[in-house]
C-alpha cells in the first residue's frame, strides 16, 4: 500500500518541508546573518516544521538549542524547559556544557528533580536560569550556537523573564543566533513592537503565509503524480476550500488520496466528499474547541463564519451587543483565531468555519 504523499500529523520532517521551501531559505540566511528573527503565523501554519528544516540545514556548521515555551507558567517551569534544551548539547564547546554546568551545581539533564525538592532545599529558578543563560554564552564561544525559542510569546506568562533573556544574550548575537517563532500573532508583535518591551526593536519579523493557488496546485499535482495517481483539475477546489491554510490542504489532500486508486483520477466530488470526511473526524475535536471559547467568543465566529457583519442584523438576533462583538473580536484575533481581511475578519481555520456553518445552518 502507498503512503500518503501528504502528511499533515504534527509537525513534518525536514525531508518534507518542500512546500515551505521559500521560507526556510529566507530563516536560514537571516540566521546565517546572526539576524536577530521572530517567526509569526496561526498555529497549525507551519512554524514549527520550518523552524525543524533550518537547524537541519544549518546542523554541520551550528550547534542548535531548541527552546520550546508554549504554556509556560513559571520561572521554575522556565528553568526546567531551558534544562531539557541544554542536556541534548551536554558535549559541546571546550570546555563541554555539562562541565560548564557542573562547575555551578547545575546536574545537566536533572534539574527536574532538584526543582520538585522540599522548598527550602530547592534551588532559586531565578538565579538558575541566569546559570543556564551564562553557560549558553560561554559554550557559544568554542562553538556556534543558534538558540531556537518555539511559542516565544509564553514568556509573557513569567514577569521578568524577556528582560532576563534580553540582558544575558544582548551582546553575543554574533555567537548565539536567536530564531523565535509564536502562534499568537498579536502577542508576538508587542513583544518586538512595544517600547515597552525589552526585544522591541531587536527582531525581524517575519509571516508564515498560507500556501497561494500556485504552491497548492504544485503539492497537489506533485503528491498525487508521486504515487501514480492523477490530480485532475481538483487543486484550485482545494486552495479554494482551505484558503491555503498549511495544514488544512495537507489534510484535505490526504483525503482526496485516500479515496483515488492506483491509476485513477480525482474529481472535485471527492474534493467534496473529502470534506465530509474532514469534518467527521475533526467533530469531536472542534465542538470541544468551540465550547472552550467564551459566549460572546462564540457569537463572534458564528456570525463571522456566515459571512456577516459582528454590528449588523444578524449579529443583533443572536443578542451580541457591539461592545461584546468589538471586545470578543480583539481577543480572537489576538489568539490567532480570527485574523483581519482589509475592513472586515475571517476565521483563520477553514475547517472550523465550515464546522460552524454546519452545526449552527
Amino acid at each position: 500500500m502507498d503512503m500518503s504523499p501528504f502528511p499533515h500529523h504534527g509537525p513534518l520532517d525536514p525531508a518534507q518541508a518542500g512546500p515551505q521551501q521559500d521560507l526556510i531559505d529566507d530563516l536560514v540566511r537571516r540566521v546565517t546573518e546572526r539576524r536577530v528573527t521572530a517567526l509569526l503565523g496561526p498555529r497549525r501554519h507551519g512554524k514549527t516544521t520550518a523552524l525543524r528544516a533550518v537547524v537541519d540545514r544549518l546542523s554541520d556548521s551550528v550547534t542548535s538549542v531548541w527552546l520550546d515555551l508554549y504554556e509556560l507558567a513559571s520561572w521554575a517551569d522556565l528553568a526546567g524547559r531551558f534544562d531539557r534544551a541544554l542536556a541534548p548539547i551536554g558535549a559541546v564547546g571546550s570546555p563541554t556544557v555539562t562541565e560548564l554546568a557542573a562547575r555551578v551545581g547545575l546536574p545537566l539533564g536533572m534539574l527536574s528533580i532538584e526543582l520538585r525538592k522540599p522548598a527550602h532545599q530547592r534551588p532559586d529558578p531565578i538565579l538558575v536560569v541566569q546559570s543556564q543563560l551564562d553557560i549558553l554564552v560561554k559554550a557559544s564561544a568554542a562553538n556556534p550556537i543558534v538558540l531556537v525559542i518555539d511559542e516565544f510569546s509564553g514568556i509573557v506568562g513569567v514577569e521578568g523573564a524577556a528582560a532576563q533573556l534580553r540582558t544575558s544574550l544582548q551582546h553575543h548575537f554574533q555567537e548565539i543566533g536567536l530564531l523565535f517563532a509564536g502562534s499568537e500573532p498579536s502577542t508576538m508583535r508587542m513583544l518586538f513592537t512595544d517600547r515597552a518591551e525589552p526585544f522591541y526593536a531587536q527582531a525581524d519579523l517575519v509571516e508564515a503565509r498560507p500556501f497561494d493557488a500556485v504552491a497548492v496546485e504544485q503539492i497537489v499535482r506533485t503528491g498525487f503524480e508521486s504515487t501514480g495517481r492523477s490530480a485532475g483539475s481538483i487543486a484550485p477546489a482545494v486552495a479554494y476550500v482551505t484558503g491555503g491554510h498549511p495544514h488544512r490542504v495537507m489534510e484535505l489532500a490526504d483525503a482526496v488520496w485516500s479515496r483515488v486508486p492506483p491509476g485513477g483520477t480525482a474529481t472535485d466530488d471527492d474534493v467534496t466528499l473529502a470534506l465530509d470526511q474532514v469534518l467527521r473526524a475533526e467533530s469531536a475535536g472542534l465542538e470541544r474547541l468551540f465550547s472552550s471559547f467564551p459566549t460572546g467568543e462564540q457569537l463572534v465566529l458564528r456570525v463571522v463564519a456566515k459571512n456577516e457583519a459582528i454590528f449588523g442584523g444578524y449579529a443583533d438576533s443572536l443578542g451580541l451587543s457591539s461592545g461584546g462583538a468589538q471586545h470578543a473580536r480583539s481577543l480572537l484575533i489576538d489568539r490567532g483565531y480570527l485574523r483581519r481581511e482589509g475592513r472586515s475578519v475571517a476565521i483563520v481555520d477553514p475547517v472550523l468555519a465550515e464546522w460552524i456553518r454546519r452545526t449552527f445552518g
